[in-house]
């Protein structure tokens, strides 16, 4: 588990004020949905997607972080950057829908994504299932919470394989196959498999225990920033790797996250070589 930076009056504020802003932009983006038709545009191909509502939110909670802390950075999805981190190191890393597809043609399954970083360091998480009305969160003198009640440490797990639920995107075991893996040896061995398209939840359930491994090939900072507080403030492991040349913070992770590292170590055999070199330790 990470330890989170001791408690500090200005920090306890700034969580409280995210908390605040992160369910103000949930119900903003409900009566968005609920009352305006969504502009849809593709990215850089079909399956990456923008609607007008990513935008709005963005700016909304971007805007509502500048006002209040002007010196702090942000690392935003859409725009990337919007300002660089002051002299005490803060930055705000934001995904304001996570698991677009999922939002504008379900209407559930897609979170608000909300971390604090000082200096690198963690210093508050918030995932926001606004469909559900569910807040995970880690934050100072917080832990890991659920609608602000408390979470404990989940016990440790001793799951192999055989019995384990893994979520793994089409996209991912394609890449993976490419470079050499058997994945479908593997899956053909796992109890179950399942993929939700938003990685910030889906984190969240190997943190509640209801996933047990997750892999993804083709996901970014914002993604998994304040999914990765939460989970490790239960007791869970995630670790990450830079798919880029120049290790920009805004380029694409390759990303697992478990909560028995006995089953990551034997789920790790079937990978390629390049993955079990930089995974090995764990």
């Amino acid at each position: 588990m990470i330890n989170l930076p001791v408690i500090s009056n200005d920090e306890k504020e700034m969580y409280d004020f995210a908390y605040n802003l992160t369910r103000s932009a949930g119900l903003k983006l409900q009566q968005e949905r609920e009352h305006s038709v969504i502009k849809v545009r593709e990215k850089t191909s079909h399956t990456d997607l923008v609607t007008d509502h990513d935008l709005l939110i963005e700016q909304f909670i971007a805007e509502s972080i500048m006002r209040k802390y002007p010196g702090h950075g942000i690392l935003a999805e859409e725009s990337r950057a919007r300002a660089s981190a002051d002299s005490d190191g803060y930055t705000w890393v934001l995904d304001p829908i996570d698991g677009t597809v999922n939002y504008y043609r379900f209407g559930r399954n897609y979170a608000i994504s909300l971390a604090l970083y000082r200096n690198g360091n963690p210093v508050l998480g918030l995932i926001y299932d606004v469909a559900n009305g569910v807040m995970f969160g880690a934050g100072p003198g917080e832990g890991a919470t659920m609608n602000g009640c408390p979470l404990d440490i989940l016990p440790e797990r001793k799951d192999r394989v055989k019995t384990a639920v893994v979520a793994m995107s089409l996209r991912t075991m394609m890449e993976l196959a490419g470079w050499g893996m058997d994945v479908w040896g593997m899956l053909s061995r796992v109890q179950a498999h399942r993929y939700l398209g938003c990685a910030s939840l889906e984190l969240c359930k190997i943190a509640n225990g209801e996933y047990d491994l997750f892999v993804s090939s083709n996901i970014y900072e914002w993604d998994i920033a304040a999914a990765r507080i939460f989970l490790e403030q239960r007791g869970c492991f995630l670790h990450s790797r830079s798919k880029e040349n120049n290790k920009s913070r805004d380029g694409k992770l390759f990303v697992v996250a478990f909560r028995s590292p006995l089953l990551w170590q034997e789920a790790l055999a079937y990978f390629p070589k390049c993955v079990r070199d930089d995974f090995y330790r764990f």
